[in-house]
């Protein structure tokens, strides 16, 4: 089963990934989206993107 997730989420996502303090199981809550869906956005983006460079996710996993 896949789950489509907006647009506008996955922004939410990645905004609130980049704001220090905030943790995944944060996300989760304010998102309502399980944390598996979370972690796999996340990890798709981190690859996508090679962000290794500015380490803006690495730290998160």
């Amino acid at each position: 089963m896949s789950l489509e997730v907006s647009e506008e989420i996955k922004q939410t996502i990645f905004r609130l990934i980049s704001e220090p303090g905030v943790e995944i199981e944060d996300i989760v809550k304010k998102v309502n989206l399980d944390r598996d869906t979370v972690m796999k956005i996340l990890s798709d983006e981190y690859t996508r993107n090679d962000l290794d460079q500015g380490r803006r996710l690495c730290c998160r996993f």
